[in-house]
């Protein structure tokens, strides 16, 4: 008779520590997932500078009455879904106009918190070219990456 009760004890201890164990797991699972929900990621500021620069090879006859306007734009990227953070338009002038490498037009672009694994930062441009009404677009950009909290971009008209 004592071996039935130990037998007895022993089954309904392993019985418990099944049962212990059966919800323990999905609850130690469950607390993992939830708790990575609710942690709040640090943000970071990232900035790309960029510069706009023209040819010095504009003095054919041809290219008199050609002009270009530069439109730049950053913009983050989450879940699929874009959100235009800086944009500017430059003016419409003759591209021999446009400064060289040496005198570009520089400027920096600060875009404060970024969510670094949730988000990246793209920086975009489009340069329409006109000449006697005739048009052609030309279209280019980066991005920062995770980790990335510089970036640089050369526009070449």
């Amino acid at each position: 008779m004592n071996g039935i009760k130990r037998s007895t004890k022993t089954k309904m201890k392993k019985i418990i520590l099944e049962i212990l164990l059966g919800l323990g797991l999905p609850a130690a699972t469950f607390h993992t997932q939830l708790a990575g929900v609710f942690t709040t990621e640090k943000t970071v500021t990232k900035q790309i500078t960029y510069s706009i620069q023209g040819d010095s090879n504009y003095n054919a006859p041809a290219y008199n009455k050609t002009v270009a306007t530069v439109h730049v734009v950053v913009f983050t990227v989450k879940n699929h879904r874009q959100h235009i953070v800086w944009q500017k338009m430059y003016d419409t002038m003759p591209i021999k106009k446009y400064p060289v490498a040496y005198n570009c037009l520089r400027e920096t672009v600060k875009v404060k918190n970024i969510s670094d694994s949730k988000e990246k930062l793209f920086i975009t441009y489009i340069i329409t070219y006109d000449t006697n009404g005739g048009k052609m677009q030309v279209e280019n950009g980066t991005a920062l990456l995770q980790g990335e909290k510089e970036g640089k971009l050369v526009i070449n008209i």
